[in-house]
């Protein structure tokens, strides 16, 4: 049978392990869910600490007192990034009615002022009593305020005022108070509807948007929308292990002739089916959230602040025409990178 020269591409739960995006601008993101509550109350000014929030640079407010600034991702130059990376930093804040304003004073030579930051229109989007997003206006200094965007609470973060909801025994990742990893139970109630944000030790970013407690869906380079599936499990009370699951399969024609000449047409006995199945591992270690750094490269790592995680096993099977063969990544054993859980994350675009 003649066939005109045509390749079929069918994805079945594609996963791009490696869909990565970049951090670029300020402008933050939106989520326009219908359960979303606004309150017009700001959290106290203590529920701050051991929160983490996030607008391009990361700020982690580590006591009443001091925070972490990070903003070692950002590509842009409208706030500082100091050479040493992550830095400590003074801070004070005030609460005035729905108004926070936070003041942060650091002695990095990359900073000449202030940074002022007024956090108001505190948003809880999926209804779990947690303050999730909020509008913040940031100012350097004396400098004109810079145009209003949009923040999120990604660790620890307050819950809504009057609320009387009790976070002591929820894990950290998931905005608690708790330092261990979260129950299969909490991954399906407060992990699912959001977005897993995997930030690698070299700056590049794969996002997975959890759809439900078996599948995901992320979106490759080319802008290409890819289903997946996941198994998670809480493997001790300091790890979980997150087990990724891909099938892809592709349908070609061979173009050449057994002497490599271009062929004038191709027939069904030239049909190449490629099946590749790939599995990937991670081990997220939900103890530790400091910095990644090693001994031979001292210097403070891209998104070193989060969840650490790398891989334990990444294999693919390649299948061309029924013969297989099997490639297994060479892994170093080491945290890779950190994890965060937006709830949306085009706030990184």
């Amino acid at each position: 049978m003649l066939k005109v020269i045509k390749a079929k591409h069918k994805f079945i739960l594609v996963l791009p392990i490696f869909s990565f995006f970049a951090f670029s601008g300020c402008n933050g993101g939106s989520d326009t869910s219908s359960n979303a509550t606004t309150v017009t109350e700001s959290p106290a000014v203590l529920d701050l600490i051991g929160s983490e929030i996030v607008f391009n640079p990361v700020i982690r407010f580590t006591t009443a007192s001091e925070c972490i600034y990070d903003n070692t991702l950002a590509i842009e130059s409208t706030f500082p990034k100091p050479s040493d990376g992550a830095i400590a930093a003074p801070y004070v804040a005030v609460k005035n009615g729905d108004t926070m304003t936070i003041t942060i004073s650091p002695t990095d030579a990359s900073f000449g002022e202030d940074l002022v930051l007024v956090l108001t229109g505190w948003v809880d989007l999926d209804n779990d009593q947690l303050i999730d997003q909020f509008s913040i206006l940031p100012t350097l200094g004396d400098d004109t305020p810079l145009p209003s965007m949009t923040g999120q609470f990604t660790v620890n973060a307050p819950s809504l005022p009057n609320s009387g909801l009790n976070t002591a025994s929820l894990p950290d990742f998931l905005g608690g108070d708790s330092n261990r990893s979260p129950t299969l139970a909490e991954w399906n109630s407060y992990v699912v509807g959001k977005q897993l944000v995997f930030i690698y030790l070299d700056g590049n970013v794969s996002t997975l948007s959890i759809s439900s407690s078996t599948s995901y869906q992320t979106t490759d380079s080319g802008g290409n929308v890819i289903n997946g599936t996941y198994d998670y499990d809480m493997a001790s009370d300091s790890q979980g292990k997150l087990t990724l699951f891909e099938e892809n399969v592709f349908t070609s024609y061979s173009l050449t002739d057994s002497n490599g000449y271009a062929v004038s047409a191709v027939y069904e006995s030239d049909k190449i089916t490629t099946t590749t199945n790939r599995t990937a591992i991670y081990d997220l270690n939900f103890y530790n959230t400091n910095e990644i750094w090693s001994a031979s490269n001292p210097n403070p790592k891209a998104g070193g602040l989060g969840i650490h995680f790398m891989r334990i096993k990444d294999e693919t099977i390649t299948s061309v025409n029924e013969v297989s063969t099997t490639t297994n990544v060479t892994l170093s054993g080491t945290a890779e990178g950190s994890l965060r859980l937006y709830n949306d994350s085009s706030l990184l675009d």
